[in-house]
């Protein structure tokens, strides 16, 4: 019966990790993945102190005289009890020192064990929220000054008050962008490992809802031929190169020589005559 509720909290606890694993996959943001670091790190912790809680109440069982009987709590209602049990679960991290304390061998025995893991694991759970917490920090601090910089730029060299603030909120949005652009290759150091047709077939694949588009690329593609279908990664690898617009910027002009063409990745273009 133990063993199998041992094996039972083994694959809660496999089924958790998978669960944050493909939650962390589905963020994109820096700040929003440290954010869930941070309050699973917390919910860790929250939990380590219920099961402390209810070890602490549930050895009372074990014998008459108990620290229960000697703090006259046997007749309080149960939330007093339980949280009579949490408090003393805090003060085994090292809140503050718990005014109840073993009558007998085995809570001493349950004292010293749960003294000892908390130490060590209430330890890590702190140090790594302090960490997450520092990480947060530093988005923000990065941020402000990035921008604080930005203003006395803007008004050293007198810009104008409208063209200062389409600037301001184009590249507030461009840094957020960066923050979320996990996909992007620069983001991602482990696909330099890659090797060049592999890294080519995942650009291609990359844009190609994009390419379809084009109804020479989709002809293409409907004839599943491997020497064409070979020019297409290649082309997708050398020859497309992103460009970032703001609202209101002039991509081309008509009667001016044309050296590339365009496709809208997202996004609005307007044509004006």
């Amino acid at each position: 019966m133990f063993r199998l509720l041992r094996l039972v909290r083994v694959a809660r606890a496999l089924k958790l990790r998978r669960g944050f694993t493909a939650l962390q996959d589905v963020i994109h943001s820096q700040r929003a993945s440290l954010y869930l670091k941070f309050f699973v790190s917390l919910g860790q912790l929250l939990m380590l102190v219920h099961w402390i809680a209810c070890g602490w109440f549930g050895v009372t069982w074990l014998h008459t005289e108990n620290w229960v009987a000697s703090s006259d709590l046997r007749y309080r209602d149960s939330l007093f009890q339980y949280l009579t049990c949490v408090l003393w679960s805090f003060c085994q991290l090292g809140v503050g020192e718990s005014p109840w304390q073993p009558t007998n061998t085995t809570e001493m025995i349950l004292a010293s064990v749960i003294a000892f893991t908390a130490l060590i694991t209430a330890a890590v759970l702190i140090s790594t929220m302090g960490e997450l917490i520092a990480g947060l920090r530093k988005l923000r601090q990065d941020e402000l000054s990035q921008f604080r910089l930005l203003r006395r730029y803007l008004q050293k060299h007198d810009i104008p008050v409208d063209l200062g603030h389409r600037v301001t909120q184009f590249l507030h949005n461009q840094y957020t962008e960066r923050q979320q652009a996990s996909s992007s290759q620069t983001q991602v150091p482990l696909l330099e490992l890659l090797s060049r047709p592999m890294m080519q077939e995942l650009q291609f694949e990359r844009h190609r809802p994009v390419l379809c588009k084009i109804g020479a690329i989709k002809a293409i593609l409907s004839k599943d031929d491997v020497h064409c279908r070979r020019v297409l990664h290649k082309m997708a690898y050398a020859s497309l190169d992103p460009m970032v617009a703001a609202a209101g910027d002039v991509i081309f002009v008509g009667g001016h020589m044309a050296t590339m063409s365009y496709i809208k990745m997202n996004g609005r273009l307007s044509y004006f005559k």
